[in-house]
């Protein structure tokens, strides 16, 4: 596991940062070969969080490739505020491993957040690279609404349009909720989350959050 210190990125306003993810080239289906799961994981008793990021690759169907990387979130979490929180510790992760054709897909949200500042979307600006965002909860209040059925959608939208899905990965499973961080359009997320779904949660995210966990049992000697 690397320990070099996480540089910060300091991206300016939030209308900079939508306006560099906005500026990601758009990736279609066919051109992507891998896709790029990250996570992090925290250990709170020490201040410390450990990011994991997986290449998955799609012929193959399994992560082909692992790294971690410890740091210290720069702030404490807040409600919506997940990007802000864990960007830099993403980035500093997924650098390494993300080549041209790759889509980093994230746990958290990217357009689907109430200022369209989800952690994909600031990944987006960060990489310059397509990120997709797969959230387990919404952040407002949506009861599922989609049929039961494996690959059933319900979009939703805010005041100014569409922004994301709700997505069931598997039968019977709650959804989980789809948006774009930046260079793919809502489609070929879709299309890829449910691809890389074996469960609720697709394969890079699940293999990315196992690997963060690993983390932090090394550094604590106790999950959290």
């Amino acid at each position: 596991m690397t320990r070099e210190p996480i540089e910060e990125w300091e991206p300016g306003t939030d209308q900079q940062i939508r306006a560099a993810a906005s500026r990601v080239p758009e990736i279609g289906p066919r051109s992507i070969s891998r896709l790029i799961g990250v996570d992090v994981a925290y250990c709170d008793s020490r201040g410390a969080a450990v990011a994991a990021g997986v290449v998955w690759d799609r012929t193959e169907r399994r992560t082909v490739l692992v790294a971690r990387r410890p740091g210290r979130p720069p702030v404490p979490y807040r409600f919506g505020q997940l990007g802000r929180r864990e960007a830099g510790m993403a980035e500093g992760v997924v650098r390494d491993l993300v080549k041209d054709g790759d889509v980093v897909m994230c746990d958290g949200h990217g357009l689907m957040h109430p200022e369209r500042m989800g952690l994909g979307v600031h990944l987006a600006a960060r990489l310059a690279r397509p990120v997709v965002a797969v959230a387990k909860n919404p952040l407002r209040r949506e009861m599922p609404n989609t049929p039961a059925e494996r690959g059933s959608v319900r979009m939703i939208s805010d005041s100014e349009g569409i922004v994301g899905a709700e997505v069931r990965t598997a039968d019977g499973v709650r959804p989980v909720y789809v948006s774009v961080g930046g260079g793919m359009s809502l489609d070929c997320a879709i299309q890829l989350t449910l691809e890389a779904a074996r469960y609720r949660i697709p394969e890079p995210l699940r293999s990315a959050d196992h690997e963060a966990r690993k983390g932090i049992l090394e550094i604590s000697g106790v999950p959290e």
